[in-house]
């Protein structure tokens, strides 16, 4: 086995933003673990697609090397990861007063962390985790002196230019249990990384669910399209703020959640995009959700109103066993839950999908699905983490609406990328490498 770095090797490298030729170089590493049937073409032409949608565009997206001090720019970088900024809401009751405090902030999500197999087993990924933090965060949240065993901090002027070093917390989706992230912290042997928040799972197999009830009348089922489901994505965003607002008044914790527009939430859907002749691209289904409606009223018209909708959108995990419809954002009441559950394996049923899942609900509306036969327990991976920049401490914070829509990738371990040997429980074996659902 690969000895760790020490030290003085850690003190000669830190953290860059890659140059396009990195980038293409950490994609064509990760395609031999990613890419998952599809050739290197298609693998990589996927990834250009979707850096040009909103989720990704304008320098919100970014790849991060671990490299040599004296060769940035290097090909033989050591490890990789991706960031994607992003728009959240924080809110909090004003202390001693009865009022809210609601905010946007920015923030992250965090994924692709990949390590090749000729330098696994020295440290590389953790450190790389660790100085992310020193990328990301407001320097005000940071400890006031960077540890002198790893060298130099990132350089400032380049993360200003990166537009960066002003998040509020980062999130990430891990595959390897709770500790290897939590060890990743801002100092040597710093527990302080990432911490899991909140990762159940509300699911039921469709072959053990009755056939849907009829629509009660008066209301009907309106599927949604990419176009349609990008509307609603807006219409919902102010919507969120005002629940957080809503919610904050019943809490002492600190609420926090993304925001699904700006291409955030359909990353999910758009994700899924194959590639035909002459790499024209093309999605696997047409419909990304749905909407209950008052009998007549178009989707427009109810988007124009005040109250919010009830809906649901999703995504499918088509390359897993059983294969699911996974949903990535949900709004409803106690009227239209159950309308919506039977819809949501009407759909799975078309698709041929054995699963349907949701990752986080209301607590109203997860007793509800738990009363009509569906099963809740926490999820064995893919487990949501964060990492907050700010005075609060981890269990005075709330993650709302920690769905499916603000998941940028999910990372897992297998074998191979740093010192700790990690299977998806949590538990094990040699090296990680991280890898996410494609």
């Amino acid at each position: 086995m690969c000895s760790m770095a020490t030290n003085s090797s850690f003190a000669d490298l830190s953290l860059f933003p890659a140059t396009r030729e990195q980038v293409v170089e950490a994609r064509k590493r990760t395609s031999v673990q990613w890419a998952k049937g599809d050739s290197l073409e298609h693998y990589l032409q996927r990834e250009v697609v979707l850096e040009k949608h909103g989720h990704a565009a304008d320098g919100k997206h970014i790849t991060w090397v671990l490299a040599p001090r004296n060769d940035p720019t290097t090909l033989d970088f050591m490890c990789s990861c991706e960031t994607y900024r992003r728009t959240a809401v924080v809110a909090k009751r004003a202390k001693q007063v009865d009022a809210r405090e609601v905010r946007e902030v920015v923030a992250y999500g965090v994924a692709s962390v990949f390590t090749p197999e000729h330098k696994r087993g020295k440290g590389y990924a953790r450190h790389m985790m660790r100085l992310l933090h020193w990328a990301l965060a407001h320097r005000s949240a940071l400890p006031s002196e960077f540890p002198a065993e790893w060298g130099a901090p990132p350089d400032p002027t380049v993360l200003h230019a990166a537009g960066v070093a002003n998040g509020q917390f980062s999130v990430l989706y891990s595959d390897v249990g709770r500790e290897f992230y939590h060890s990743a912290g801002l100092t040597p042997g710093a527990h302080d990384g990432w911490v899991v928040k909140g990762a159940l799972e509300t699911s039921r197999l469709v072959a053990d669910a009755p056939e849907a009830q009829h629509v009660p009348e008066g209301l009907s089922v309106v599927r949604l399209g990419e176009d349609d489901v990008l509307a609603l994505y807006n219409r919902d965003a102010a919507w969120i703020k005002d629940d957080l607002s809503k919610f904050a008044g019943d809490t002492d914790s600190t609420l926090f959640s993304f925001l699904p527009d700006q291409g955030v939430g359909a990353f999910v859907f758009r994700r899924l995009v194959q590639f035909g002749e002459e790499l024209k691209p093309s999605l696997p289904a047409t419909h990304w959700g749905f909407a209950v409606l008052p009998h007549g009223t178009a989707l427009k018209d109810a988007l124009g109103q005040d109250s919010p909708l009830s809906f649901a959108t999703w995504t499918l995990e088509l390359k897993t066993s059983p294969r699911a419809l996974v949903v990535s954002r949900v709004r409803a009441d106690a009227n239209t839950f159950p309308i919506i559950l039977d819809q949501l394996l009407a759909v799975a049923r078309e698709h041929k999908l054995g699963k349907v899942e949701f990752w986080y609900l209301r607590p109203e509306l997860r007793a509800i699905a738990n009363a009509l036969g569906w099963k809740t327990g926490e999820r064995p991976d893919h487990l949501s983490a964060v990492k907050w920049y700010g005075e609060e401490k981890e269990d005075e914070l709330e993650w709302v609406y920690n769905e499916k829509y603000g998941v940028h990738k999910v990372l897992s371990l297998g074998r191979g990328a740093d010192d700790t040997h990690l299977d998806s429980a949590g538990a094990r074996v040699t090296t990680p490498t991280i890898d996410n659902r494609r």
